[in-house]
Formats: structure tokens, C-alpha cells, sequence
């Protein structure tokens, strides 16, 4: 492998399990044009397809080092805490590199991203061609890159950039059609339009540009001589592709005549300046196109700044409706739902226009992409927020929704859209008045009689499942939720954590992934707060204790129930554990004890917080016979001892210990629980309080010869029987 230092380019992945796009075309842009203008060794890391932890990341960013320069995209607002983390966590490896960032949240807010104390040194908005060639010039040459916000730039002219180097992603090539359905190229860039929902203008402004004719087609030639295109769809991903009618026709004709031909070309345009000319040529090229329809009420497409002539935008609908039957050109049209400023009169109004045009007729080549309203920085409403408050009474839930570690889909579309239209109000509208629709297009629909039918057919589908009442529910209990927590915050702030622990990455495993969902709500609500803690939870693997069905009920927040009153629960809800090891606080070093340590989870949680210099004592209550399975569980532990005792009355316990855990609840606090903390910090957490009820979450400290005790939460848990317990011994339920 080639040792000599390199630019890296890293995308930080999505947070999503299917139908991923592979190209990564704006960073192999930037990559080619550094190697175009200097010899240089460029790498292109893409973390949606390394399907590791953090270590494996580390042990890969070991492999392909030494850097010149590491460039992190920031593409997307919901990668912000993402990137933010990932961005600790390299500079915290290498501190000596610069690190710099770009894309369209880093356009869009860049004092989001540049900050006394931020892990980035640079920020680059705007396209990075340019740029990044400087950066990488400046430190190769040994001198210092300008720290802070670097003046923003666009590539006027596409055709001077070099082709796209797609060997940059021979990483990738050779497992590419596991990992992507499609296959994800730019041919223009920018658009001319003033949407008021959009965030493109923060990246690129107003101006829409395009290789020319003859350079877009060779560049598909060049693409079908590293893959063969007939297995893919191919996302042309342009923002709006072929404005320019002539320009259109141009390359439609180019790839018709070399037949370039994958399963299906997708891409983004808009309806009013097509032609029957242009459904003919988009169909003989095997495209699928996306309209913005947004929307089927006059005010509304005022509103979105979508058209000056609302009634000509419409009837250019109906006209793309009607060809596509007869061309054969199978079409998507989006519909925001829930635009601040939207009433219950204007959806009405879109309703009825879209059942007129995809379910009045026999069949459709079309059907219909529903999305909620959701705020991105950049756009037109974010940066006049105010406005829509004062003119239309829209509420804004979560500003910066972005600042989230949980739910950013939910928290983005979180809206009152208008005085007349609530949050609620406007789901139970979509959901009722849709989901017909959508059940009469999927009968209606006429695909083309290929495989790329099963595509159509599974975004139909998934379409339905999203119009699900299950779907429904979930959005109003969080909505609800959501109401609670910010009333109960008088400050108005989410304030979660950074960490340098980098989590969200597209880590395979399942239940990782499940845990990892857990940490993230656990975040966003603040009961993690501690890093230490959050990469215990992260790494310490519940089913290696637990059952799987445990398992998820533990990550569900689901307590184990047991059969008998009086028996200690083999698990609390990961809510509950979080909440008292954060009053905990376990340190390296500290002597521990997990008092009911029936399965060992908790030990576990408190072997890797004390570290290998720490002691953990377990005590199972049941006696030394049944301890023999828990020894087995946590045998690869060094740092743990494993014994039997009465567990209310301390037995099993010998000296003094930093930090104790007593999962059951108690009628009142033992004097034996002072012979056991070291004073002046030793702590317990434990449950007080009656059997039948929520019970005090307490924390004790050792200091001046006394126990002095902290609340923390009020939870329910299993009342414990024993000397000093609720019960003598345990009975049944």
C-alpha cells in the first residue's frame, strides 16, 4: 500500500439501512481535480460502506494515513451532530492535520461548524474544487491554511474540471452493486428557481450549470466502462436537471443513440417546459423523473415562490399526466404537505387536484411521493422565520432541529404550519385524505414491463406502509412527547452533547443498531451526558446476559417482570440504568459492587467504566449454587470478582467501595449501606419508596460520618424481599 501522505475525503454515511445511492460524485469531483493539478495521493472514504465501530475506523484510517489534509463532508443537516462528533474524534487522532469541511449545512450555517473550541479549522461553502486544491497546496508546500469561513466559490464552468475519477472508489468497486441500488452522478449543478423550502441556493446559488451536451454523454460513457450501467439505476442527481430544453434533448438523444442504457436513469426536473418532444426522448432513454409538484392550490404555489402563473403550472400537470399514458414515461410528484402558511382550504385544494391527476383516469404512469413540510437551514422560511410566525402563525417546534442526536425527520417536520392549521391537525388531514389516493394508484398503476417494475413496485409499497395507522400514531405520540419535554423546559433550549465517542455510523449489525438508537434518545432527552458512559452502553452488548426477546425489551425501556414478588428483576429498562449510573458515576480505578447481580449486565456496564485498574464485585442473590452461571457470563472480565450473599443486608460485601448499585426498592435505607462507602465520595444508588407505586430513584454519598441522599428520578421498579426489605421472602404475584 502506497505510504505516502494523502488527502482524505471522508462522506459520514447516512443513517439508513437500504436503498442507498453509491458514487459519491462531489467528492470524487474534488478529488480528481487535486490529482488533475497536483501529484498527489488521494482516498476516498465513504463510512456508509465500512460497516464498523469506531475501532474499525480507527484501525482504517491507520491503514490509508499518513494525511496531508482530512476533508469531512458536512452534506446533509441531519449529519450535523454526526459529523460534529466524527470530527472530535479525528482531530483527537490526529491533531497536527487540518481538518476541513464543506457541503450544504456547512454553506448554509457556518458558525455551526466554525467556533472557538470546534474541531474544524476550515470551513469551505459553496462547491470545493477550488478550494480544496488550496488547502492541500498551502500544507503540502508547509505553510498554514486561513483558519475560519473560506469565501465561497462555484465552478463556472463545468467542462474545466476534469473527468470524474472514478478509480477513486476502487475501495468499493468490487462489492458496489451490494452496497448501492443506485448509482449516484452529477451533470449540472445549481438551479434558477427561488423555492422558498429549498436549501440548494445556500450551496450554489440561483444559476444553473451544466457540462455541456457532448462532455454529460461522454461522462456516461465513462461510467459504463467501470461498471456495466444495465445493472443500475442511475441517479442523474442534478438539483434540476436540463432547464435548458436544447440542452435536454441533446444529451436524451446521446445516450439514445450510444445506448447507454442502465435499468433506469432517475433524475429531478420540473413539468412546465416539457414538451411531447421531451416525454418521448425521456422514455426512449429509460428515465423515471421527479416532479415538484409541491402542491395543487394557486396561493400555496405563490406562496413556495414555486411559479408566477399558477394556473399555467398546473395545467402543465395535467399535460405530463396525460403523455406519460401515452409515451410510457412513469413519473413521481412530490407533495409538501403542511408549508407554513397552509390552511385546511388549501389542502383540500391540493387533494382534489391530485386525485385528479393520478386517480380519475383508468390508469397512471405516475404516483405520488408524499412528504411533510420540514425546515432546512438555508432555505428562504429558515432565514425569514420570523416572518412566517408574525404573517401566518406558524410555530416552529424545533429551530435547530439539526442540534438533535434523536429523531430529526420528526423534529424537522415538528411545525403548526398557520393559526388555522396545527401540527396535529395537518397529520390527520394527510393520513385520512391520502391514503386512499395512494391505495387507488398503486391499483391503477402501469409500469413498463421490466425488471424496474419490482422498483416501482417497492417504493408503492413503501409508500402505503408510510400511510400506515401505525405510521400515524407514532407521529402524534411524538408530537405529543415532544409538547411535554419543551413545556417542562423553561429555557426553550435541546441542548445535547457533542462527543468524541463517534456514533451513527452505518454499522451492519442489528443490534447495534438498536442500541445505538437507544444512546441517541437517551441524548436527545439528556439523561446521557457522560461520554465514558455513553461508549459502556455502546459497546457492552445486552444479549450477552440477556435473552434476545430481554434484550429488546431492555433497550425498549421495558423492565422484567418477575414471577414472584419479592425476587430481585434480572433487568431494568436502559432509561432507568442510564439515569442512575449518570448519578453514579463510576470512575477509572473506583472499587464497584453490583449488589443482585443475578445476570451481570450491570457488572459488565461497571467493569468497563472502572477500567482494568478497577475492581467490580457481584454479588448474586441467590445463592453461591446459581452464581456459578453469572461466574460463566463474565468470565472474560479480569477486573471481577463473583460471589453470593444476602444482598439487603450488604452481605457478600467486604470493606469499602466507591460506587454501588442496588437494583430493587427498599421501605428505607440500611445503616449497614455507611460501613460500605468510602467516605467522603462513595456512592450508592438504589430505589426508596412503597411497593404499589413510583418510587424515589436516590443517590447516597458517604461524608461526615452520615448518609446524605440526592433524588434523581421517580421510577418504578421490583420491590426486594429480605432482612431489611419490603418482604421476608418472595411470594407470589
Amino acid at each position: 500500500m502506497n505510504q505516502d501522505p494523502c488527502v482524505l475525503l471522508i462522506s459520514p454515511g447516512i443513517i439508513k439501512w437500504e436503498d442507498m445511492d453509491f458514487g459519491l460524485p462531489h467528492l470524487v469531483s474534488i478529488g480528481g481535480y487535486i490529482q488533475e493539478q497536483m501529484d498527489v495521493r488521494v482516498e476516498i472514504l465513504d463510512l456508509n460502506y465500512e460497516g464498523g465501530d469506531h475501532r474499525q475506523l480507527e484501525r482504517t484510517l491507520e491503514e490509508l494515513g499518513p494525511y496531508h489534509v482530512i476533508g469531512l463532508s458536512c452534506f446533509s443537516s441531519f449529519d450535523y451532530m454526526r459529523v460534529m462528533t466524527l470530527a472530535r474524534f479525528l482531530k483527537r487522532l490526529y491533531p497536527q492535520v487540518p481538518l476541513v469541511t464543506g457541503g450544504y449545512h456547512a454553506s448554509a450555517l457556518p458558525e455551526d461548524v466554525i467556533f472557538d473550541g470546534s474541531p474544524f479549522d476550515a470551513a469551505i461553502p459553496g462547491e470545493g474544487e477550488a478550494a480544496m486544491l488550496e488547502v492541500t497546496k498551502t500544507v503540502v508546500g508547509g505553510g498554514q491554511i486561513d483558519k475560519g469561513v473560506w469565501p465561497q466559490k462555484v465552478v463556472e464552468d463545468l467542462d474545466e474540471l476534469p473527468m470524474y475519477q472514478w478509480q477513486l472508489l476502487d475501495r468499493y468497486w468490487p462489492r458496489a452493486q451490494d452496497i448501492g441500488r443506485k448509482f449516484q452522478i452529477y451533470l449540472s449543478r445549481g438551479c434558477p428557481f427561488r423555492c422558498t423550502f429549498c436549501m440548494e441556493r445556500a450551496k450554489t446559488g440561483y444559476r444553473w450549470r451544466a457540462y455541456s451536451a457532448e462532455r454529460a454523454v461522454a461522462e456516461l460513457e465513462r461510467l459504463a466502462e467501470f461498471t456495466d450501467l444495465s445493472e443500475w439505476i442511475v441517479n442523474i442527481a442534478d438539483p434540476l436537471f436540463g432547464i435548458d430544453p436544447k440542452w435536454r434533448r441533446a444529451v436524451l438523444e446521446g445516450i439514445i443513440e450510444k445506448q447507454l442504457l442502465p435499468r433506469q436513469y432517475w433524475t429531478l426536473t420540473r413539468s412546465d417546459n416539457l414538451k411531447e418532444e421531451d416525454v418521448q426522448l425521456l422514455a426512449d432513454a429509460h428515465f423515471s423523473i421527479g416532479i415538484g409538484m409541491e402542491t395543487g392550490s394557486p396561493k400555496m404555489l405563490q406562496l413556495m415562490q414555486k411559479t408566477r402563473n399558477p394556473q399555467g403550472y398546473l395545467d402543465a400537470q395535467r399535460r405530463l399526466a396525460r403523455l406519460s399514458r401515452e409515451k410510457g414515461l412513469n413519473w413521481s410528484a412530490n407533495i409538501i404537505v403542511g408549508h407554513p402558511g397552509e390552511t385546511m382550504e388549501t389542502m383540500r385544494q391540493t387533494r382534489d387536484f391530485v386525485y385528479e391527476v393520478f386517480a380519475s383516469a383508468k390508469e397512471t404512469c405516475g404516483w405520488v411521493s408524499l412528504a411533510p413540510f420540514r425546515l432546512y437551514p438555508g432555505s428562504h422560511v429558515h432565514e425569514a422565520i420570523d416572518h412566517y410566525r408574525d404573517e401566518y402563525g406558524a410555530t416552529f417546534y424545533h429551530p435547530e432541529w439539526w442540534k438533535s442526536w434523536y429523531d430529526g425527520p420528526f423534529r424537522a417536520q415538528h411545525i403548526d404550519p398557520s393559526d388555522e392549521l396545527d401540527y396535529e391537525s395537518r397529520v390527520n388531514f394527510m393520513y385520512d385524505n391520502y391514503r386512499p389516493i395512494i391505495e387507488e394508484v398503486i391499483e391503477k398503476f402501469r409500469g413498463q414491463g421490466r425488471s424496474v417494475d419490482r422498483v416501482f413496485d417497492k417504493s408503492l409499497a413503501r409508500q402505503k406502509k408510510l400511510m400506515s395507522d401505525q405510521m400515524r400514531n407514532r407521529l402524534l405520540r411524538r408530537a405529543a412527547r415532544s409538547r411535554r419535554r419543551l413545556d417542562d423546559d423553561t429555557s426553550g433550549a435541546e441542548d445535547t452533547p457533542v462527543l468524541e465517542h463517534p456514533i451513527g455510523l452505518h454499522i451492519k449489525d442489528e443490534w447495534v443498531r438498536r442500541r445505538e438508537s437507544a444512546v441517541r434518545r437517551l441524548l436527545q432527552r439528556g439523561v446521557l451526558r457522560t461520554e465514558r458512559l455513553v461508549e459502556a452502553f455502546l459497546k457492552v452488548d445486552p444479549r450477552d446476559y440477556l435473552s434476545g426477546e430481554e434484550a429488546d425489551s431492555f433497550l425498549r425501556n421495558a423492565d422484567d417482570v418477575p414471577k414472584k414478588e419479592g425476587e430481585p428483576a434480572s433487568w431494568l429498562g436502559i432509561d432507568t440504568c442510564a439515569t442512575a449510573f449518570e448519578a453514579l458515576n463510576p470512575g477509572l480505578g473506583d472499587r464497584a459492587a453490583d449488589l443482585l447481580a443475578s445476570r451481570g449486565y450491570v457488572t459488565a456496564l461497571f467493569s468497563e467504566l472502572v477500567g482494568e485498574n478497577g475492581e467490580v464485585k457481584a454479588v448474586h442473590p441467590a445463592g453461591w449454587w446459581s452464581s456459578r452461571r453469572l461466574k460463566k457470563s463474565l468470565r472474560t472480565r479480569a477486573n471481577v470478582d463473583v460471589g453470593a450473599g444476602t444482598a439487603t443486608t450488604m452481605q457478600g460485601l467486604d470493606g469499602e467501595y466507591d460506587a454501588i448499585w442496588f437494583g430493587g426498592a427498599w421501605p428505607s435505607i440500611p445503616e449497614a449501606v455507611c460501613d460500605h462507602l468510602r467516605a467522603p465520595t462513595g456512592r450508592m444508588v438504589t430505589f426508596v419508596g412503597p411497593r404499589i407505586r413510583a418510587q424515589d430513584l436516590v443517590c447516597l454519598t458517604h461524608r461526615d460520618d452520615e448518609l446524605h441522599e440526592r433524588i434523581v428520578a421517580r421510577v418504578q421498579v421490583p420491590v426486594v424481599a429480605g432482612p431489611n426489605g419490603w418482604l421476608s421472602k418472595p411470594k407470589a404475584s
